[in-house]
């Protein structure tokens, strides 16, 4: 990942920190809202924390409760409860953002590292694929450049469902690579679970087939 877009994470994260800590003006929270629906890149951030957010607050809510427990039974303790109430809550944020910081990163640059791992074979178009064949390579293309990624998802997610139907259609033969693409479009978004969800289904299927198991299975250890 270049230095640019590090910088670029690193600000996001900076944002989004104090958004989340009510840290942010009237005006600021309005801007950083305004943002979220424009850029891509931050809306993904955003939202690959609050996913990590919501997972570590049950741990959060049951720390917060034995500390209340605690100041309860013991009669020298005269700390507000409200202040020690939010200990649990920042030291989760805190450690929730140091490990998004790697996470997301070591995630977006594995999708980035396999999209043209598998590429496009020209030997598979027939003669009357010619459209199929260049709709795919723009989607493929938009994946191995992290470009258009929320609409690209929308659009390979229906033509791996439909290549996967038990009737042979237009995108049949080019299963593996809407599933590889897809799956790698998911780690550009920070989502894992959708992208180990079309690995496991790719490597079910092709179970036969030592290329794409052993690609498959590479990638899916290393999310």
């Amino acid at each position: 990942m270049d230095s640019n877009k590090d910088d670029i994470l690193q600000e996001n994260e900076e944002r989004i920190t104090r958004y989340l800590h009510g840290e942010m003006t009237p005006d600021e929270e309005t801007l950083f809202e305004k943002d979220i629906q424009s850029d891509e890149t931050l809306r993904n951030q955003t939202e690959a924390i609050a996913r990590t957010i919501k997972a570590m607050n049950a741990l959060g809510s049951e720390q917060d409760r034995k500390l209340v427990e605690e100041m309860r039974g013991s009669s020298k303790k005269k700390t507000r409860p409200t202040r020690w109430l939010s200990i649990a809550a920042s030291f989760a944020l805190l450690i929730t953002v140091g490990y998004y910081t790697y996470d997301y990163s070591s995630t977006v640059s594995l999708g980035k590292e396999y999209a043209t791992a598998f590429p496009l074979s020209t030997e598979i178009r027939g003669e009357e694929d010619d459209e199929v064949f260049e709709q795919l390579t723009v989607l493929f293309d938009n994946v191995a450049n992290n470009r258009d990624i929320d609409n690209t998802i929308e659009q390979l997610d229906v033509l791996w469902q439909q290549s996967q139907s038990d009737t042979y259609n237009e995108y049949t033969t080019y299963a593996p690579y809407i599933g590889w693409n897809l799956a790698n479009a998911y780690l550009l978004k920070y989502d894992k679970k959708e992208a180990r969800m079309v690995l496991e289904r790719m490597k079910a299927d092709y179970s036969t087939d030592n290329q794409i198991c052993n690609i498959v299975d590479e990638l899916l250890h290393k999310i």
